[in-house]
């Protein structure tokens, strides 16, 4: 396996910190750059820019604005590759919209949807096209098809690259009492091109574990280097945080941790 890029989110408020940091090989980028950022330029000459941003729900098809967005971005970032997320944000007649991505049902139906809708972006954009496995935190029964077996389906039939989203896996595994080592081998690794590792605290709401901007503990550091070894595809591992409440230190100690453990 070739040197992987170890990196982060760009996060604005810690752009003075980011333009003078060392030790990060590419920054994420969750929303485009503000017109008023002053970092913005030093961030684009400096850093090599992963495209993470919203560019729709491949549920549906994708207007010829959303497209556009993602090309001019995709263009603005010189990104390696374009990152979406397996999400479902609102209901078909856009009638209710939720406050965090969901998971699609892993149905036959759905697979269809995305595999069409995910091609038709692919042979619009001038990169490759990556995409990233959503948690969930309970089994929907209408689902038809392991999440694994859904996810390899769709890689086999677009032939886009898998990013990784290991805290993810790793709540899936929590809330269904498996050990994450074996969950994560359920899934089509092979294609895997960036991976995505943070940390997680309880939640209260969920009265459970669940994502935040904090760092990796060591077990979930753990987890990253057992799943790396199983990745031969790998290019690149990012630091999952993008919050206004994340601080320099916490983000450049995660990502040393990061460099450490692999």
């Amino acid at each position: 396996m070739a040197a992987l890029m170890i990196g982060a989110f760009y996060n604005p408020h810690l752009g003075a910190e980011l333009v003078r940091a060392d030790g990060i090989d590419h920054l994420a980028m969750a929303d485009p750059p503000a017109a008023g950022d002053p970092h913005w330029p030093a961030i684009r000459a400096r850093y090599t820019l992963l495209l993470h941003d919203y560019l729709g729900q491949l549920s549906e098809p994708l207007d010829d604005r959303s497209i556009e967005r993602a090309r001019t971005l995709a263009e603005l970032y010189r990104t390696p590759w374009v990152a979406e997320h397996f999400q479902c944000l609102h209901t078909v007649d856009g009638t209710y919209n939720l406050n965090y991505v969901f998971p699609p049902l892993y149905s036959e139906d759905f697979l269809e949807r995305f595999v069409r809708n995910a091609n038709a972006l692919r042979a619009r954009l001038d990169q490759p096209l990556v995409m990233e496995n959503i948690p969930g935190f309970f089994d929907v029964r209408a689902s038809q098809l392991p999440e694994p077996v859904w996810l390899r389906r769709f890689f086999d039939a677009t032939q886009t690259g898998f990013l990784l989203d290991l805290p993810h896996v790793w709540l899936e595994a929590h809330y269904r009492g498996l050990k994450p080592e074996r969950w994560l081998a359920e899934f089509p690794l092979d294609r895997v091109v960036e991976l995505h590792v943070a940390g997680v605290e309880e939640d209260k709401d969920l009265a459970g574990p669940w994502i935040a901007p904090a760092e990796p503990s060591d077990e979930m550091l753990g987890f990253l280097a057992h799943a790396v070894t199983r990745c031969p595809q790998a290019k690149a591992v990012t630091f999952d945080a993008f919050s206004p409440s994340l601080t320099a230190e916490a983000l450049f100690r995660s990502v040393e941790r990061i460099r450490e453990t692999l």
